[in-house]
């Protein structure tokens, strides 16, 4: 077997120089790979891609950011037709704010917390990443190089916070820092934050591009049923934090190599993939954000979102995001699909549809391990007829 990888939405680290949060308006990151199973299946899907670049490409090189654009459209329709399908294809799509507040929770509520209340902790992971940028960088900012003093300000900081997501109530997280520091424990906890985001080489901290990476790796070894160490990788050149990975992932005895896309068609098939589902992702969040889902300026590219899901298969996506916007998703894919009517696009379908979307989440984060969820959607979904 062997993989194409490129990725969109900023890499590196999540700090920039100046301690703040460095994605801007890119919250989303999307590594996604080409999967080829044997030598046959690549020199054909090789052969199409050509196709589609000589069809429609000016320069070497089709971006997806300029693929997926309305005026584009013959370039997309014959994309989605002739080359996406739900065999040469995975995704990992992560929200960087729900992966700090995993890392947060995780650090101070522990793996027991997760696993004995699995929704209630997934929720509050989902409902912690609505809040401020503030309180996550803090949370880069005075962990990257934990000390006693750091974590006893990080503890402070939590418990003065004004959270505007979380009632006072139910934040567990202010609940679980008040209990540590009454039980002295607090210096236990130095150690503890070391163990996320950082490695072996301290100039990094917290780089997603690792985590989807690994993510992504572990789904594709699980549904496909192979070892990830006997797979020839590929990825995308990645200035300046190549070697970073390459180090790290030594250390699961799996090897990656690094290329230049402008030499590898299949890494630039794979960045047209994540660069249209990066951007799928954005534009879905963006619409019911500003409570602009159903204005007809939308009607275009929320179509085209949902034939670009139904034709990846949601099996093929490792949602790492929270629970609001993995149900927004599933109901794009449902009432944008052609066959969908176009009166029923209104709050009046889209309320109950939501709501069934987040209890199958729920059910499915009780029933199955984390790794599992994109799969069981999947099924979950051919089950249901997209009809919830």
């Amino acid at each position: 077997m062997r993989l194409f990888l490129d990725e969109a939405g900023n890499t590196g680290g999540i700090l920039d120089k100046n301690e703040k949060l460095n994605y801007g308006t890119q919250r989303h990151f999307c590594l996604a790979a080409v999967v080829i199973d044997d030598s046959q299946g690549e020199q054909l899907l090789r052969q199409k891609y050509a196709a589609f670049k000589s069809r429609f490409a000016t320069e070497k090189e089709l971006k997806g950011n300029s693929l997926f654009a309305k005026e584009n459209n013959d370039a997309l329709e014959y994309f989605l037709d002739n080359i996406l399908d739900n065999i040469h294809f995975s995704i990992c799509l992560y929200d960087k704010k729900f992966y700090l507040a995993s890392l947060l929770l995780f650090a101070i509520l522990g793996e027991q917390a997760r696993e004995e209340n699995p929704v209630e902790y997934y929720s509050l992971v989902s409902d912690l990443s609505q809040e401020k940028d503030e309180l996550f960088a803090t949370f880069c900012r005075l962990t990257k190089r934990a000390t006693e003093t750091s974590v006893h300000e990080l503890f402070e900081y939590l418990k003065t916070y004004s959270y505007q997501h979380i009632p006072p109530a139910g934040n567990g997280l202010v609940w679980a820092v008040s209990e540590i520091q009454k039980r002295g424990i607090e210096k236990t906890f130095v150690k503890e934050f070391l163990k996320f985001g950082s490695y072996s080489n301290r100039k990094f901290a917290n780089l997603i591009n690792l985590n989807a990476l690994s993510e992504l790796l572990e789904v594709i070894e699980i549904e496909r049923n192979c070892d990830t160490r006997k797979i020839d990788i590929v990825h995308d050149n990645i200035s300046g934090i190549d070697e970073m990975l390459k180090q790290e992932l030594k250390h699961f005895d799996v090897t990656v190599k690094f290329a230049d896309s402008k030499a590898e068609e299949l890494i630039q098939l794979a960045d047209n993939v994540a660069s249209i589902f990066c951007k799928i992702i954005n534009t879905i969040v963006r619409c019911w954000d500003t409570k602009t889902e159903w204005s007809p300026e939308n009607e275009w590219i929320l179509t085209q979102s949902a034939r670009f899901l139904k034709k990846i298969g949601t099996k093929n996506i490792k949602f790492t995001v929270p629970i609001q916007s993995w149900a927004l998703t599933f109901c794009v894919m449902d009432m944008f699909d052609p066959q969908y009517p176009k009166e029923m696009r209104k709050n009046l379908f889209f309320n109950p549809r939501y709501q069934y979307w987040n209890q199958a989440i729920f059910q499915n984060i009780v029933e199955l391990d984390f790794s599992r969820h994109a799969a069981c959607f999947d099924e979950l979904y051919s089950n249901e007829g997209g009809k919830p």
